[in-house]
C-alpha cells in the first residue's frame, strides 16, 4: 500500500492525473487499438486453422506478419495500460475487476505466447492442439475485455 501511495504521490504520475482529461482519453484509445491489433491476428490464424480463411496461403506465411502485429498491439496496450494505472493506482488496486482483468491478462498473455511459439507453428502435426490453443486463447482475451469494461462500473 505504500508503494502505490508513492508511486501516486510521484510528480509523473501525479501530473498524468491532474493532466488534461483527453490525455487519459488518448491513453485509453491507444489501449483499445492495442487491443485491437493483437486481437485481429489471433482471430485471423484461428480462421486461418479452421480452414475458414486463407485456405490457400500456408500457415508460414501468414504467421511472421501475424505475429508482428501482435507485438504491436501488446506493446500499445500494455504501454498505456502502465500509464493509466500510474495516474491512480490506489483506484485500480481496490477495484476487483482490476484485479480479475491481470490475472486473466497473465493467462492470456502466456497462452497466447505459447500459441504463436508452439502450437500454431507445429499444426500440420497436430492439428487439434493449436485449435484448441486458439480458441482458449481467444476465450481468455474476450474475458479481459470484459473485466476491463468492468472496472469502471465496480469499486
Amino acid at each position: 500500500m505504500n508503494i502505490l501511495v508513492a508511486v501516486q504521490k510521484n510528480s509523473f504520475a501525479h501530473g498524468l492525473a491532474e493532466s488534461n482529461h483527453l490525455l487519459i482519453a488518448g491513453l485509453q484509445l491507444i489501449h483499445v487499438l492495442g487491443f485491437i491489433l493483437l486481437l485481429a491476428p489471433l482471430i485471423l490464424i484461428g480462421l486461418r486453422l479452421l480452414g475458414l480463411v486463407l485456405s490457400d496461403y500456408s500457415l508460414a506465411d501468414t504467421l511472421p506478419q501475424a505475429r508482428t502485429l501482435s507485438i504491436v498491439g501488446v506493446v500499445m496496450t500494455l504501454s498505456s495500460g502502465v500509464l493509466m494505472f500510474l495516474a491512480a493506482p490506489l483506484h485500480y488496486y481496490f477495484n476487483w475487476a482490476f484485479d480479475a482483468k491481470m490475472l486473466l491478462l497473465l493467462a492470456a498473455l502466456i497462452v497466447y505466447a505459447a500459441l504463436f511459439i508452439a502450437a500454431v507453428p507445429r499444426q500440420p502435426t497436430q492439428p487439434l492442439v493449436a485449435k484448441i490453443a486458439v480458441s482458449v486463447s481467444v476465450l481468455l482475451w474476450v474475458c479481459v475485455c470484459v473485466a476491463a469494461r468492468a472496472i469502471g462500473f465496480v469499486a
